[in-house]
């Protein structure tokens, strides 16, 4: 390995600036663990895809010392939930009796840069339009991990953080593999609801099909998102990822259509994978991963966000440890990514289980078996 500026060696590097990354960094920064630098693709300024997170989010927000600025962020509130799953009637889950209040549909840009800064104002260092290519390891010495990167300088570190989603690029290279459990698709559109009263309703609509599950949702600046779930031959048998064939199949819905009746089709549509998998191992010697990069759930379970948060604060205290010479909390946290990912695996079993209107359909008999 190229000798290295002491100004370029850190304690902790983390790949990956999204809402794991940057939770992890701030926890980090709250226990006092000293040079933390913090790698991002990008620069925070393209759109993202909305998201809707439940209330209980607040107690992880407040755990992160960050909950009075997050409201002051004034993200849209999550007032509750419709669906129909399991019957064709409309089911309804309030906010207004939780504990905690509302939710919140995320402007993603705005709450991931919320998250950037709050890392920097904590003593991070945050290096934007930063892509990782590569880690080398050089035993014996106090930095023995060296991260290259696309036209940037390298950097040395103790520990790194994988918080690249569901790639996992960097634990990949310490011989980890996804074990995946499901795979799905979903395929989104954004609606207009300029000049309309159509997005007034802050609830979330979930809505079960025979190919699969509609979501809808009011996002930030008074649009409303649409995504279809379902198997990428299942898209591809009926011409879904085609603009005209998706909204033809939406217009057939029962309660989703009625969100966007009077609004134009879509151009285009936006489509990506939805596993359900656990990385194999989620941590190991000098290196661990959050988020999507350690465990992936489907997006019924709505916990994104939440979870990333939920491995951001669970790391901090098992890589302080470790750089401390405790390394079983790095065993403890194997354990809980494991763990939780079983749980996770019971509760979609049983959320699945609740639609037994379809016993036929491709989609519905593959959830019963995975």
């Amino acid at each position: 390995m190229s000798a290295i500026d002491d100004s370029r060696k850190f304690d902790v590097a983390i790949v990956g600036g999204g809402p794991a990354g940057t939770a992890t960094g701030i926890a980090l920064q709250n226990i006092g663990v000293g040079r933390v630098f913090l790698a991002e693709a990008g620069s925070y300024s393209k759109p993202k895809i909305g998201e809707s997170i439940p209330p209980d989010t607040r107690k992880l927000f407040q755990r992160l010392n960050i909950a009075n600025a997050f409201e002051q962020q004034d993200h849209e509130p999550c007032l509750g939930s419709f669906s129909s799953w399991g019957s064709a009637q409309l089911g309804f889950n309030d906010n207004l009796f939780n504990p905690y209040g509302a939710g919140w549909h995320l402007d993603r840009r705005r709450f991931d840069r919320f998250m950037a800064d709050q890392f920097k104002q904590r003593g991070g260092h945050l290096a934007c339009e930063t892509r990782f290519a590569s880690v080398s390891v050089e035993h014996n010495t106090p930095y023995p991990l060296q991260l290259s990167f696309d036209d940037q300088p390298p950097v040395r570190c103790r520990f790194v953080v994988d918080a690249t989603g569901q790639s996992a690029i960097v634990a990949r290279r310490f011989g980890a593999q996804p074990k995946m459990q499901d795979t799905m698709l979903s395929i989104a559109a954004y609606f207009d609801c300029k000049d309309t009263d159509l997005n007034t309703l802050k609830l979330t609509l979930l809505e079960a099909i025979d190919l699969g599950w509609w979501y809808c949702a009011s996002i930030p600046n008074n649009q409303l998102v649409v995504s279809l779930t379902t198997d990428a031959h299942i898209a591809k048998e009926h011409g879904l990822k085609d603009p005209r064939n998706w909204f033809a199949l939406l217009n057939q819905s029962a309660h989703v259509a009625e969100r966007v009746h009077s609004l134009a089709p879509p151009a285009h549509l936006h489509y990506w994978k939805t596993p359900s998998s656990l990385l194999n191992p989620p941590a190991g010697n000098g290196w661990l991963a959050v988020g999507d990069a350690a465990s992936c759930y489907d997006p019924i379970s709505s916990q994104g966000v939440y979870k990333a948060l939920a491995t951001g604060l669970k790391a901090a205290h098992a890589i302080a440890d470790w750089l401390d010479n405790k390394p079983t909390t790095l065993a403890e946290y194997r354990q809980y990514i494991g763990n939780e990912f079983i749980n996770y695996l019971s509760q979609r079993e049983y959320f699945y289980q609740q639609e037994q209107r379809w016993h036929e359909a491709a989609f519905w008999q593959q959830r019963r078996a995975s």
